[in-house]
């Protein structure tokens, strides 16, 4: 069943268009990360293309995007939950590690189809007319794949399993939108470590991880060398990899598949409540439709207006 909603979830989310507007927005910004990243700094005799200058273009970009793997990661569970999709669990013999499962991993490989145009945007990259010959290394795809495959794919699977679970224990959409706000706040916290070596292993995008394992390299080094998948990076994404496995089990735990909230019910069930005969007697006035222009605009500057006020008011706009 588990891989049945897995397919359900990668059908329903290639069919949106923010799907492929993500994957563009990546892909786009990518092909001048470099330029982003090092703000114009020259690197002096290292290359613009060397590994460790791909390493933390992707690991900065990667941590830059996470509101996306929050949009991505939070949503499955709520949006089954705001459509009343518990009542199917009545007449659907739908396990509480196959619902989960399913949906976890079906927006995880939309994921990383999305992130993916962070791979094809630093390859491409090398390849934009602003890049000098002189500044690059002759190309190799092994480094970006390399790279994504031990930097980004781990950063991702932990977003993916906070923001899932933050998603499906809760079910608050402004949470959704702004938790990914409060992982870059620790990573920005973690730079207050004064010991260096657990300040690396506690960095989520493996930023200050990377440099601190090039920081005896020479530039020749630095231009030829893969960051070796050892030492304090095989430690730091051990121990988010923990972290990670643990957030999936404690949302296991938590989460109840058919809980229907108290408050919601009987919201529903005062809506539906019959009023008394007088109420149903009451003559309902007279009413003229009108479409024209001026309509049309009050329309709009009323929706807007109400709009606003209700952005206004959310505790993470002020």
């Amino acid at each position: 069943m588990w891989y049945q909603i897995l397919k359900f979830e990668i059908q329903y989310r290639i069919k949106r268009p923010e799907t492929y507007v993500f994957f563009i927005f990546i892909f786009l910004f990518s092909l001048g990360g470099v330029e982003f990243v090092f703000e114009g700094k020259s690197l002096g005799l290292v290359k613009k293309n060397a590994p460790i200058v791909v390493a933390k273009i992707m690991a900065a970009l990667t941590g830059i995007f996470m509101m996306i793997v929050s949009l991505v990661m939070g949503t499955p569970v709520l949006r089954d939950f705001k459509y009343d999709f518990q009542a199917l669990m009545f007449v659907n013999p739908i396990s509480k590690g196959d619902y989960l499962a399913g949906r976890f991993l079906g927006a995880f490989i939309v994921l990383l189809f999305i992130f993916s145009g962070l791979l094809w945007g630093t390859m491409l990259g090398e390849y934009m007319p602003w890049r000098h010959p002189d500044d690059l290394l002759p190309f190799q795809w092994k480094t970006y794949v390399y790279t994504f495959l031990t930097l980004v794919v781990p950063g991702l699977f932990f977003g993916a399993s906070v923001f899932f679970v933050t998603g499906a224990l809760f079910k608050n959409l402004m949470l959704i939108y702004t938790q990914a706000i409060f992982l870059f706040v620790f990573f920005m916290l973690t730079k207050a470590i004064t010991n260096e070596y657990l300040q690396a292993v506690l960095d989520p995008f493996s930023l200050t991880t990377t440099s601190r394992m090039v920081d005896l390299w020479t530039p020749a080094e630095k231009n030829i060398q893969l960051i070796p998948f050892t030492s304090v990076l095989l430690v730091n994404k051990i121990f988010w990899l923990m972290v990670s496995c643990l957030t999936l089990w404690i949302g296991y735990k938590k989460f109840d598949l058919v809980l229907i909230n108290r408050k919601k019910v009987k919201n529903k069930r005062d809506d539906f409540r019959v009023g008394n005969e007088t109420d149903l007697a009451t003559q309902l006035p007279t009413v003229n439709l009108s479409y024209d222009f001026k309509s049309q605009f009050i329309q709009l500057f009323h929706l807007a207006w109400f709009y606003f006020i209700s952005i206004f008011k959310q505790v993470s706009f002020l």
